[in-house]
Parts: C-alpha cells; sequence; structure tokens
C-alpha cells in the first residue's frame, strides 16, 4: 500500500531507535508505463521482515524486498534497473517500461537523520533530500533547508561541479512538482526529492456532504481541515478523518487559518449568504484551488454580486463552481468522489489539462 514518504521516514526512525536495522527503496527513474511512479518508497524492517509502503508491487517488488533483506546486515547503497518488457508478470500486468530503484540499508547510527527527516513538514516551508549513490558503500543522505542546499552540500566535501547541478535541478524539480530527479556528473549519481508539507484541504461547512469529502480528500493525502460556526455540527467525532476542525464564524474562520499557495478551499456551507461571505475572503488568496458548490442559478448570482462589489473578474475566474469533475454525480458520495477528483487533478495536471469540469466561472461577469 502507498504511504506518504513522510510517515515512511517517521516508520523508519521508531524501528531504528528500537535498535534494528532498515532498508529504504525508491524508485528513482521511469520510463514508459510502469506501475511504481518516481518517489514511490519501500521500508524493509530488520525484526519480522515486515515491508512498509510499496514501489508498484508485482514481481519487481518481491525482487526489491529480496535485494534489500540481503542488504540488512551491514550499510550499502545500490542502483538497481529492470527492463519490464523482460519481466512477465500475468498476475500483475506487463507495463512495457523500464524502472530505476535506489536501495539503501541502515543501522541505528542513522537514527538523528531520520528523525531530522521525519519533522521536516512540520512547518510551511519546503526541504530537500539529498541522496549521493555510491553503489556498494555506506549511504549518504543530507536533509537540507531549500536555501541552504548548496552550503550544506559544499561543506560535505561534494564536488562543486556536483553542488552546482544539484541546485540547478532542484529548481526545475520545484517548478514542475515532481517527486524528484536523478541526475548524473562524472561518476556521481544524485537523487534528490522535494520535502514538502501536504497540502490542505479546506472544507467550509460540516454537513453531511463535508463527511465524504473529508474521508475521501484523506484517503487521496490531503491534510484536511473542517470549519464550521455551528458547534454541534463542527465536532471532531463527525469528522474522524479530519487533521483539524474549527469553529468560528465563517466571516473571521481565515483570520486563524493563513491562507498557502498549496492550500485547496472547498466551500460547502448551510446557504448562499455564508458561501458568498467565504469566497469573498478567499478569492484573493494565493489558495491553489478554491471551489464552492451550488446550482447555475446560485453560482450566477453570487459571483454576480460579488462582482457587483468590486472583486475583480480575473479573481472571480479562479472559482471552479459548480465543483466538481462530471461524472454524473447524483448521490452525497457521488458529489464528493467528483469534488475530490477534482482537486487531484488540479494538484497533479494543473488547471489547463484536458478534462472537464463542471465550472461556470470561466464564465464571469464582464469588468
Amino acid at each position: 500500500m502507498y504511504m506518504e514518504p513522510i510517515e515512511l521516514f517517521r516508520r523508519a526512525a521508531t524501528a531504528l531507535a528500537e535498535g534494528q536495522h532498515v532498508a529504504l527503496v525508491t524508485v528513482t527513474s521511469v520510463a514508459g508505463s510502469t506501475p511504481g511512479k518516481v518517489g514511490y518508497k519501500m521500508l524493509v524492517l530488520d525484526r519480522d521482515r515486515d515491508v512498509i509502503g510499496t514501489v508498484g508491487g508485482g514481481r519487481v517488488e518481491a525482487r526489491m524486498i529480496d535485494q534489500a533483506r540481503a542488504m540488512l546486515a551491514a550499510p550499502a547503497c545500490r542502483l538497481v534497473r529492470f527492463d519490464l518488457n523482460d519481466v512477465v508478470d500475468r498476475a500483475n500486468g506487463i507495463c512495457g517500461g523500464s524502472i530505476e530503484l535506489l536501495v539503501e540499508s541502515f543501522d541505528p547510527g542513522t537514527l538523528p537523520l531520520f528523525q531530522t527527516i521525519s519533522t521536516a513538514t512540520d512547518g510551511d516551508n519546503h526541504d530537500w533530500l539529498v541522496s549521493v549513490v555510491a553503489p556498494d558503500a555506506r549511504p549518504r543522505k543530507f536533509c537540507v533547508a531549500g536555501d541552504g542546499l548548496a552550503a550544506v552540500l559544499g561543506q560535505a566535501g561534494i564536488d562543486r561541479a556536483v553542488v552546482t547541478a544539484v541546485a540547478a535541478v532542484a529548481k526545475d524539480v520545484a517548478g514542475s512538482g515532481s517527486a524528484g530527479a536523478m541526475l548524473a556528473v562524472g561518476d556521481v549519481r544524485v537523487f534528490i526529492e522535494l520535502l514538502a508539507p501536504r497540502p490542505s484541504v479546506v472544507i467550509c461547512g460540516a454537513g453531511h456532504l463535508a463527511r465524504h469529502i473529508a474521508r475521501f480528500a484523506r484517503a487521496v493525502h490531503f491534510r484536511v481541515v473542517v470549519c464550521d460556526d455551528r458547534p454541534e455540527y463542527a465536532r471532531r467525532e463527525q469528522f474522524p478523518d479530519a487533521d483539524d476542525v474549527i469553529v468560528a464564524d465563517f466571516a473571521r474562520i481565515f483570520e486563524t487559518i493563513p491562507v498557502r499557495r498549496d492550500f485547496y478551499i472547498v466551500i460547502v456551507t448551510r446557504g448562499h449568504a455564508s458561501d458568498e461571505t467565504v469566497l469573498e475572503r478567499v478569492v484573493r488568496t494565493d489558495a491553489r484551488y478554491i471551489g464552492m458548490i451550488g446550482s447555475r442559478n446560485k453560482v450566477t448570482t453570487v459571483l454576480q454580486h460579488l462582482h457587483d462589489k468590486g472583486v475583480p473578474s480575473r479573481l472571480l475566474d479562479r472559482v471552479y463552481s459548480p465543483m466538481g469533475l462530471a461524472i454524473g454525480a447524483i448521490t452525497a458520495e457521488e458529489i464528493a468522489l467528483s469534488v475530490v477528483s477534482e482537486l487531484v487533478k488540479v494538484r497533479r495536471l494543473g488547471d489547463a489539462a484536458e478534462v472537464d469540469h463542471l465550472t461556470l466561472s470561466r464564465r464571469a461577469p464582464a469588468s
């Protein structure tokens, strides 16, 4: 089962603190069709030979588990490549691409490194995880704050040409939103990964639809915050999948929640007026996604009202409303699924990908 990288690193830190050896398998590059994607990780533990996470399943994963277990005795580092055209796996299908994986084994002496990695996304900043690949040698891994990448690698004795190349690739990774990238400088291979906070879905409204949205959003690895001005609705026991449940007036909710660029705002309050209140406050933020539930008539009315109050069309054009991918949803569960599918689409593909949206805001009132 897929696991968020930070959670997997936390499990590794726990195992190392118990005195165990661990092996970490990471997908570093792919070509063509492969079940595992760049950044997928799998942890193999010394005790009871437990396996956590996945690198895609099938024959490749089974072989990597064997490889990782064989390396548990002592710290080591190895790159393994598979041409999936040659991997016959009738139970899991034939993909037809190629995949490269980094296998690293660690002893309890590396616990401080994993503790540092485990807390890398506790704040709002983006950090980097840099793995210098030296086959059959001890792993060299660095957890570095974004602005300290060159300095830390330079102080560690990494060649200046390698440091320069890593810094350049880091900019590409950050700009593309990819999980990571492998680069080669001479005989040195380096895999660089972006450690970023989980994107947050802020659900404004705590009704029955919000409960389903919270459940689906959590399942696809968003951080979930639910807000409502009714304490009898915004109760933690009603939202076991939420990371936080906030009771506050809709006009003031975002005074206590600073909206970042990786925020996804979902507006599903109990009525037009409160929907408009929330939308008026968030439409001027840098939120990655702003969506509002409602009929076409309601959406047109709310957008026109905000436009009449002076909100520019370029801001209203950002709003997904009615929100959700066009899957013919009828039930609350189906509507929630369509909404969260749209969140995933925006997260992974951006706004401009060729996917149909139930979106009227592209036709916001003219200025």
